[in-house]
């Protein structure tokens, strides 16, 4: 059997076809909803442009950096054992 046209990894599905099982597939949801929706579909979902990106970096950013609430025991990050009088 050949490689599949699409992924070009796996071997095709049957002796005379084209496509592996899951290549396949993904053919047969182009044929029902359409190819250009499905790119559009993956474009939205699985690529990021640039200012999504950047969102992402400044949310993983803002969530790496502790904050550190002072209370009576801790001042300026340093715990301390002495009672606050």
């Amino acid at each position: 059997m050949g490689r599949c046209y699409f992924c070009e990894s796996e071997p095709s599905e049957t002796w005379f076809g084209y496509f592996c099982e899951d290549c396949r597939k993904i053919k047969n949801i182009g044929n029902i909803y359409g190819f250009k929706e499905i790119k559009d579909v993956l474009e939205k979902v699985c690529i990021r442009n640039e200012k999504q990106r950047q969102f992402k970096i400044d949310t993983k950013l803002k969530d790496s950096d502790p904050e550190v609430k002072e209370t009576d025991h801790v001042r300026c990050g340093i715990l301390t054992r002495s009672k606050v009088q």
